[in-house]
């Protein structure tokens, strides 16, 4: 079925590319209302999980998920830039434990949290590092605080709808603009002359971290993307 993303942030992460005979590559930002390939309507959730991590991620902190979301949703999240898995972790929750790396704090309540790390430290005199375990929608409230959190739920809603059509879509990442080409075909920027990316390919990458990893990098800067038809 022919997809655009139809609701959700202006900026959203694409993952799920092992469920479309043509898309985006895993990690690669889709601006709203852009068609994006052709897919199973469940790519839906994949990119919700992916474009969630990315916008953690764009507030300074550290992003891991768990093992619980599966298989693919966990090749979302490092699509949408994850830091790791909780369960592949040397960690212990809401009480240190000799020999860990992670305390894994569960809660909503600043004040609480704080006073849990003091309490720890002093009792145990050890180093670790603290992790939150919470919907994100809570996420603010801890990025400043922690050395990381885990994302439990509360998946950015996003939404596909169906299209007749899907063109030839080049992309500018220096000025940030998708040119929709239902008219013609273009190989560089009409603005500052760079060549344009291909951005839906019926190439498929291998699903490995170290890909997402390399996607995620490659365009960890962009916030806004604009459309240009053409």
């Amino acid at each position: 079925m022919k997809l655009a993303y139809a609701r959700g942030p202006p900026v959203a992460v694409f993952a799920g590319s092992w469920r479309c005979t043509s898309s985006p590559i895993d990690g690669v930002p889709i601006a709203l209302g852009e068609p994006f390939g052709d897919c199973g309507v469940e790519v839906a959730r994949l990119i919700s999980i992916a474009t969630t991590v990315r916008l953690a991620k764009q507030m300074g902190i550290k992003v891991y998920v768990s093992a619980e979301l599966g298989e693919e949703g966990l090749d979302a999240a490092f699509a949408g830039g994850a830091d790791g898995v909780l369960e592949e972790l040397s960690f212990s929750r809401n009480e240190y434990v000799e020999g860990v790396k992670f305390v894994v704090l569960d809660g909503r309540d600043v004040a609480d949290i704080v006073n849990t790390v003091r309490s720890l430290g002093e009792r145990f005199r050890k180093p670790f590092d603290v992790l939150v375990a919470t919907s994100y929608e809570f996420v603010p409230r801890f990025a400043s605080l922690v050395d990381g959190v885990v994302i439990t739920g509360g998946w950015v809603d996003v939404e596909v709808a169906p299209v007749e059509f899907i063109p030839e879509v080049g992309r500018c990442v220096h000025c940030g603009v998708d040119y929709l080409m239902y008219s013609g075909s273009l190989k560089r920027c009409i603005y500052c002359g760079r060549r344009l990316l291909r951005v839906v390919t019926a190439t498929k990458t291998p699903r490995s971290r170290a890909v997402y990893r390399s996607v995620y990098k490659k365009f960890a800067n962009i916030t806004t993307l604009r459309f240009k038809i053409v």
